[in-house]
């Protein structure tokens, strides 16, 4: 798939190489190198990127069609398929395909859809497991109950964030399960927990929390932080708490982040996409508080702190250089 100059068509150069890349991201072959390219080819041009958003909305209207079919399609299966349930078959196959892999995050993966509990863009939730258990959960975030004998013990963390609080009154600790890592809250605990791109990061608010991953195992206290994924337990560090949990007051709290992770973390809270294209832009360091309530605004805030280019396409893409 390359870059080619041409209109956008239905049938252009560019739509197909969009679809093609649709396709083959959403095959299940894709490897980690076809992620990198597929986002190099997004970043070639506005044209390119246009015609992204333009056939993930055409996508995104085949799985509505497919939901509607399905329905609709409430009869006793036969043994001969009729056209027309072929045809809706074929649909929601696609759908299907759309729901387990998300290019550039852009819908939930088929685990996540079929969570026990899930949170959508943007949205925050409390959750009460079982008496003494409250899971607060953040944006864009999955999980999975646990029970033993009938009785609720842990949770699975898919993905997103949560923040963990077990009574004093609860017997035992209350465990989560998060990647290929434990999490062990004892009674009268809270702690912040972060899933996100292959990292768990765990913070301690209050009492005791022991994360274990790979043999090793850390205890936390109150203002406390370690992490796990692509390396080794990280050994216990003091944690900035008020920054940790600021998404509980609708405020995300940036200090000297580099653009690129701010927006990468703006991207959990509003529907679509921003897009970066600009290497020297996304280096530059910021210092911001950012109400959860104004993300609509935040393309226009970009630009007026750091004089960048912003263009607003189709399906919430917004390109920044």
């Amino acid at each position: 798939m390359t870059s080619r100059s041409s209109s956008l068509g239905h049938d252009s150069t560019l739509r197909r190489e969009a679809r093609d890349w649709v396709l083959l991201l959403t095959s299940g072959r894709a490897t980690t190198d076809d992620a990198a390219g597929f986002k190099h080819w997004c970043t070639l041009s506005t044209e390119h990127a246009q015609a992204f958003a333009e056939t993930r909305l055409m996508w995104d209207n085949l799985g509505t069609a497919a939901r509607n079919l399905r329905q609709r399609e409430q009869v006793p299966a036969s043994r001969r398929m009729t056209r027309r349930a072929f045809l809706g078959g074929a649909v929601a196959a696609s759908a299907a395909l759309l729901v387990a892999q998300s290019p550039l995050h852009l819908w939930p993966s088929l685990p996540d859809a079929m969570a026990d509990y899930r949170t959508a863009t943007g949205e925050q939730r409390q959750v009460e497991l079982t008496s003494g258990v409250v899971v607060e959960m953040n944006t864009q975030t999955a999980m999975n109950v646990r029970t033993s004998a009938g009785r609720v013990v842990g949770i699975e963390l898919l993905t997103g964030e949560i923040q963990l609080q077990v009574s004093s009154a609860l017997a035992g600790s209350f465990d989560v399960h998060a990647l290929q890592g434990g999490i062990h809250v004892a009674s009268g605990a809270l702690c912040n927990v972060r899933c996100l791109d292959g990292r768990v990061q765990v913070t301690g608010l209050d009492g005791n929390v022991r994360v274990e991953y790979q043999g090793r195992s850390e205890l936390l206290g109150r203002a406390q932080q370690t992490a796990y994924g692509s390396h080794s337990l990280a050994p216990v560090a003091p944690a900035d708490t008020d920054a940790a949990v600021a998404w509980r007051r609708r405020v995300l709290v940036f200090d000297n982040r580099p653009l690129s992770e701010v927006i990468a973390e703006i991207n959990r809270y509003r529907p679509g996409r921003i897009i970066l294209t600009n290497d020297v832009l996304a280096a530059r360091k910021v210092h911001a508080q950012v109400s959860l309530n104004q993300l609509g605004d935040v393309a226009s805030l970009i630009h007026q702190a750091f004089g960048a280019s912003v263009r607003s396409l189709p399906g919430g893409i917004v390109l920044v250089s």
